[in-house]
């Protein structure tokens, strides 16, 4: 099915030759799915956890945008690093604590900024609608299944399920319509909640009250509203991303102006916190802006406030993120260097599970009884994401995609 999402008047992509609309390319013989070209004519297999990240090409001189795996990669270890890890004390170093928050607060909203923009690759390639539909209901549901068992992280799967699984929505919007609409989705909630009181965002069914699930009425508040990601806001993500992937992504002017851009936006957080500061009054940390509210609460830079100034913020770390990662991985020593990283990447969904049951089974319980330094924590979590890129990187060597990956495929057929 042809995607519908795309303007009518030619992209940069497909002016420059390097995306069309129903792109067709030859396959390798023994490849499934899609392949692409390197420069030298050789073919390279592509498989992704969810949705591909190779731009749509007709010209075999294209190459596969590995920094894309790259940035999903760092997104899942800076998730891992904040699911493994928890300042216990006020001496430990403040350059750990705050590098604990920013793994905190900016490594999800990249993962599903990396999420639009794969889908937007897809869509553009011509996946049928039904594709994001089944891929993404089937993970609401494993999440939702997962749901009980975890008590001590807010659980990211449901949530980027629904958003997958409603990718064929997102994809039917015009390009110059799709930054506009992001900015309404962060502007939204804390509007809503800036005219009424707090009861709303952040009542007795907030993120880590899981009881709230019990129900639909909770269930489906939990996913639209109240939840650690929900949809009203974090599809400003997704269609941050959608806007990416329709942009020449593998141009090194453009990757340079997005670092650049992204930079800019992550300076903005001392202005903000300021902001809140006098809005809010005395109430409101001079740091973050915690503490206010009304007016103030717009500026409010919390991780996971799920307020304007965080979705902002977090949008410029993601894009800055996001163009460091394809600026080094443009260079062959830099793809290379950071390989494991793109299997790890390719294997993001796996590796989450794997993740969040080594922290069920083991982490939580070690850290609950013996209540290591932030600095062991992160020693600890660091060994574990090394283990699992070595994971991805042999199995890589052997199969084409990732054992959770293989199955969602199936599902998906």
């Amino acid at each position: 099915m042809r995607a519908t999402g795309w303007p009518a008047r030619a992209s940069p992509n497909e002016r420059s030759g390097l995306v069309g609309r129903r792109a067709r390319r030859p396959r390798a013989k023994g490849m499934a799915g899609a392949g692409h070209f390197s420069p030298a004519g050789g073919s390279t297999v592509v498989v992704t956890l969810v949705v591909d990240t190779a731009e749509p090409t007709r010209a075999r001189s294209h190459r596969r945008l590995a920094g894309i795996d790259v940035a999903r990669a760092l997104a899942f270890g800076g998730m891992l690093t904040a699911h493994y890890a928890f300042p216990r004390d006020a001496a430990e170093p403040g350059w750990l604590r705050g590098a604990d928050a920013v793994a905190d607060g900016r490594a999800a909203p990249l993962f599903c900024v990396v999420l639009g923009i794969g889908a937007g690759f897809l869509a553009a390639r011509g996946t049928r609608d039904r594709t994001f539909v089944v891929r993404g209901l089937a993970l609401l549901l494993v999440g939702l299944a997962i749901w009980p068992y975890q008590s001590t992280v807010y659980l990211i799967l449901p949530h980027y399920g629904l958003l997958l699984a409603l990718v064929p929505i997102w994809r039917r919007i015009p390009t110059p319509w799709l930054l506009p609409l992001a900015a309404v989705a962060f502007l939204l909630p804390t509007a809503v909640t800036a005219l009424m009181d707090d009861h709303l965002m952040r009542s007795a069914d907030q993120p880590d009250s899981y009881e709230a699930m019990g129900d639909w009425w909770g269930m489906g508040r939990n996913l639209l509203w109240t939840g650690g990601y929900p949809l009203v806001g974090w599809v400003g993500f997704v269609l941050l991303g959608l806007w990416l992937a329709r942009q020449r992504l593998g141009d090194r002017l453009v990757q340079l102006s997005l670092l650049l851009a992204g930079i800019v936006v992550m300076l903005a957080q001392p202005l903000l916190a300021t902001a809140a500061v006098e809005l809010g009054g005395l109430g409101a940390s001079a740091s973050t802006g915690t503490g206010a509210g009304g007016l103030a609460s717009f500026f409010d830079g919390t991780a996971h406030s799920n307020r304007t100034a965080w979705y902002v913020l977090s949008s410029g770390t993601a894009v800055a993120v996001l163009a460091a990662c394809l600026l080094v991985t443009s260079v062959a020593s830099g793809a290379r260097l950071l390989r494991p990283l793109v299997h790890l990447g390719q294997l993001a969904l796996t590796a989450y599970l794997v993740h969040l049951v080594i922290g069920e089974q083991v982490i939580w319980d070690w850290q609950d009884r013996s209540e290591p330094s932030l600095t062991t924590q992160l020693l600890v979590a660091g060994a574990i994401y090394a283990a699992l890129a070595v994971f991805a990187t042999l199995w890589r060597s052997r199969f084409r995609r990732g054992p959770v990956e293989g199955l969602l495929r199936l599902v998906a057929r």
